[in-house]
């Protein structure tokens, strides 16, 4: 081809490429050609949301061949022309997807060039189905997964990316509304299928599609997200890689800081890993894992700022914006005099508006403080007050006193410059209390559970026990600290651990060896605490209980009885308790009732007085009004009953130890 003939040429295409401007590429120029392979690659977008668009078909002509190929999950695509006889060829780029509006790009191929196509969705005869898809315990979007939408004689599939989000277009053809199936399938989760009816020239969001993990299967989901420490704000595109026996894989964080992995574990009950994190302008970080076939390994991960690296116009610093909190040595400690950790220091960075520390031109004062009136002989921080260092730093020591409790702490500055006052945000401290003391050692059941209800005759049933430990100041002991227990009935477990308020609980099963006490027999129990006070010393304490058992109404005297007219009974004793003969427990309901028939057309008025409706209280032992009742058949008639009337007298037994079996006695009145 000579000089003029190339002209043509140009010229020819330069028009070609004005009929149809839209969407024209960057060319590689014109100019001489070097022999050899041209590399067209580029990516196909979506016009409005700027996302990849997948499985769109790419033709490429040039030099009288036509290349295809479909864009995979990255939307792009990449072709080779050669260009071995060292002339330059037209190019025609067309990029064709259902419900997209067709793309055509002219352009001279001299060279390796990139193109990216931008296609606009076509709604003329389609509608458009979106969402994001998340794990529905953590929210987390998640990438891999295939989303497929079909109807009669169409199909649409995508696989999400870092952010979940899919896009998929539904071709109507000639109907304006079709109902439709919209299935997301991802390795490891419960396949997930929505049916909805889109409609022609809309589109339809479904929000978020929330995937279930499948606990039966035999892949394992690895994800979290990733924050600035300082700022606790998700950072997006810190690279984020999973290493372990089986994979390595990795990707970028998503806008919201977040990242997922799939791993198959091909048999294996469990795998471990290391997840190693890193972003430009941080330190980077890592952590170990270990996760189970067909469940999630879920960890946020917080980077620190990479400060001794950060870009800036010069060397220097403004001055205080922002106090950020850097770290303690312990944020527990111990009550002074009691052999714990007595101190903490406490560690802050000032920095200026950039988040740079300050430098010492900019040093500046900042004084600390306990939020709140400090109690007398609690904590105090020493010193109350610092300047910052060449890397605007400063440090104090919080000291314990003889007050347990959690304290809170601020740094305050004052800036020079223009006396505006930056504080920090609060940081928590648990001062713990002493060891252990006999005095304020307690044990027990909860409020009305020391009658542990059908405990004598039920296997298995459950009271808890609980002990409230403090030490010589009237504080909680620390948190922690372990308390042993024993019972003389059944089984309990064998310690528990004291919490913030000094309080730990266990559990007492009912069960073999029924409790027999040396004291006051069948049925008592004693369960007892300990624990290790000052100077080795054991402090420890017992609390009695009462298992009782079945309900039973005894010893009923007399066993009947005859009420004069207008007369009364005299006292009628009965006794309520279990097989045992103690009492039974709170709740239960003892009532006494009298059934007659009165004569035709008489006026009788018979009752019953005493105790013939009693609720127990939360009682241990037995006697009056606790197992021991009575009552009197009164007869209230206006001149008494003339004629003799049989009555019955029905006792009745219900609550927690169950009823008792009927039992009744006769008499007559009048």
């Amino acid at each position: 081809m000579n000089a003029k003939q190339l002209s043509l040429l140009i010229a020819f295409c330069f028009m070609l490429g004005i009929w149809n401007c839209k969407d024209l590429p960057p060319t590689a120029g014109v100019g001489p050609v070097q022999p050899g392979n041209a590399n067209i690659t580029g990516s196909v977008r979506d016009l409005a949301t700027t996302s990849p668009v997948q499985n769109a078909t790419v033709y490429l002509s040039a030099g009288g061949r036509t290349d295809s190929l479909m864009t995979g999950i990255d939307g792009t695509f990449h072709f080779v022309v050669d260009l071995s006889s060292g002339q330059a060829q037209l190019g025609v780029l067309s990029v064709k997807k259902f419900g997209y509006v067709l793309n055509v790009q002219n352009f001279i191929v001299t060279g390796d060039t990139s193109i990216t196509v931008l296609m606009k969705v076509d709604l003329s005869t389609s509608a458009v189905v979106m969402g994001t898809v998340r794990d529905s315990a953590t929210l987390y979007p998640l990438r891999g997964t295939s989303v497929l939408l079909t109807l009669p004689g169409f199909v649409d599939s995508m696989t999400t990316v870092t952010d979940g989000v899919f896009q998929l277009t539904a071709d109507l053809v000639d109907r304006d509304s079709l109902p439709v199936m919209v299935t997301a399938y991802k390795t490891g989760y419960k396949t997930r299928q929505i049916s909805i009816t889109v409609h022609k020239g809309q589109t339809t969001n479904l929000g978020n599609v929330l995937m279930q993990v499948d606990v039966r299967s035999t892949v394992a989901q690895v994800m979290g997200r990733i924050f600035d420490k300082q700022s606790n704000l998700p950072l997006t595109g810190a690279e984020v890689t999973l290493m372990s026996s089986i994979k390595t894989d990795s990707m970028a964080s998503a806008t919201d800081g977040s990242f997922s992995f799939t791993i198959d574990l091909s048999g294996l009950t469990s795998i471990s890993g290391t997840l190693l994190v890193a972003k430009s302008g941080y330190r980077g970080t890592s952590i170990g894992f270990t996760v189970n076939a067909g469940q999630t390994f879920t960890q946020d991960l917080f980077l620190d700022r990479d400060t001794t690296t950060g870009v800036r116009d010069s060397s220097a610093t403004g001055s205080a914006h922002s106090i950020a909190f850097i770290g303690m040595t312990t944020n527990e400690i111990s009550v002074y005099g009691v052999g714990g950790v007595e101190a903490t220091i406490l560690t802050w960075e000032v920095r200026d508006s950039l988040g740079f520390p300050i430098d010492f031109d900019h040093r500046d004062t900042v004084n600390f403080s306990i939020i709140g009136a400090p109690v007398s002989g609690g904590a105090y921080v020493s010193p109350s007050s610092a300047i910052t260092n060449s890397s605007g730093r400063v440090a104090t020591t919080v000291n314990s006193g003889t007050v347990s409790g959690v304290l809170q702490f601020v740094a305050t500055l004052t800036r020079n410059s223009d006396g505006v006052v930056i504080m920090s945000t609060p940081v928590i401290i648990t001062v713990n209390a002493g060891l252990p003391d006999q005095a304020h050692f307690d044990i027990g059941p909860p409020v009305g559970r020391s009658n542990f209800a059908q405990a004598w005759d039920v296997f298995n049933l459950v009271d808890p026990i609980t002990v409230q430990v403090g030490d010589t100041f009237s504080n909680p002991v620390r948190a922690g600290t372990a308390v042993y227990f024993s019972t003389s009935g059944g089984v309990i477990d064998a310690s528990g651990f004291t919490d913030a308020g000094g309080h730990a609980t266990v559990n007492l099963y009912s069960g073999n060896p029924l409790p027999v006490d040396p004291v006051f027999g069948k049925g008592y129990c004693r369960v007892t605490g300990w624990t290790i006070g000052s100077g080795g010393v054991t402090v420890k304490l017992s609390t009695l209980l009462l298992w009782s058992g079945r309900s039973f109404v005894t010893n009923v005297s007399p066993d009947s009885f005859h009420v004069n007219a207008g007369g009364s009974s005299g006292d009628i004793s009965y006794v309520v308790s279990d097989e045992n003969g103690n009492p039974l427990a709170k709740g239960t309901h003892i009532s006494v009732a009298l059934q007659y028939t009165p004569p035709p057309n008489s006026q009788v008025n018979l009752v019953v007085t005493g105790d013939v409706d009693v609720t127990l209280d939360d009682v241990l032992f037995p006697g009056p009004k606790n197992t021991e009742f009575k009552f009197q058949v009164v007869d209230q008639t206006i001149n008494g009953v003339t004629s003799r009337i049989p009555v019955t007298v029905i006792f009745k037994v219900t609550g927690p130890n169950g009823d008792s079996p009927p039992v009744q006695i006769s008499g007559t009145i009048g």
